[in-house]
């Protein structure tokens, strides 16, 4: 599928790329498909030096808000999984736990990732020293969680212009009012 091909391109250009987006010593948190768990994990690993966490950030939908593949034969699939690593020895903030229940969010884009829950995992790697990049941003959600924690520096990349100009007139009112 389109879907699927697209996934796999941004990650081998992700890859191809790494030196000139990462640091030698930084973090990834990278949302991903459980359906491709295993073979995103190893293609990660065998084309990049990031060291990825076995177990995935997992962000559990308190307002059971999900995909409903077949309703005569599974289960209604509530969650969003991430993976979370580093390269070189890039150190953490601070611990904290690896999934959180929180509502979700659809009224700016339709896989909105919510400013709360990201701001939860965002406190293990984000400070003053960070400069992180979201190379999908959509409704720019991560840009204004990291410049609220503090970062540095904050880009994100949006190939759609609407959601682009949204998440511009996002960002300015919410890191102005410090939102998250």
């Amino acid at each position: 599928s389109s879907d699927l091909e697209t996934y796999w391109n941004l990650i081998s250009s992700l890859l191809s790329n790494i030196d000139r987006i990462c640091s030698p010593q930084c973090h990834i948190m990278f949302w991903f498909s459980m359906q491709y768990y295993e073979s995103t994990r190893d293609f990660i690993s065998r084309n990049s030096d990031f060291k990825l966490d076995r177990f995935p950030l997992v962000w559990v939908k308190s307002d059971n808000i999900g995909i409903l593949p077949d309703p005569e034969r599974g289960p209604r699939r509530i969650y969003e999984t991430a993976f979370f690593g580093s390269r070189g020895d890039r150190k953490v903030v601070r611990p904290v736990s690896n999934a959180i229940a929180h509502p979700s969010q659809r009224d700016e884009h339709m896989s909105i990732k919510p400013e709360g829950m990201l701001t939860h995992f965002f406190r293990m790697f984000v400070d003053s020293s960070t400069v992180m990049l979201d190379p999908t941003c959509g409704s720019g959600g991560a840009v204004r969680a990291a410049k609220n924690l503090g970062a540095a520096n904050v880009l994100g990349l949006e190939k759609n212009e609407e959601f682009a100009e949204r998440a511009r007139l996002a960002y300015k009112a919410g890191v102005t009012n410090g939102q998250t």
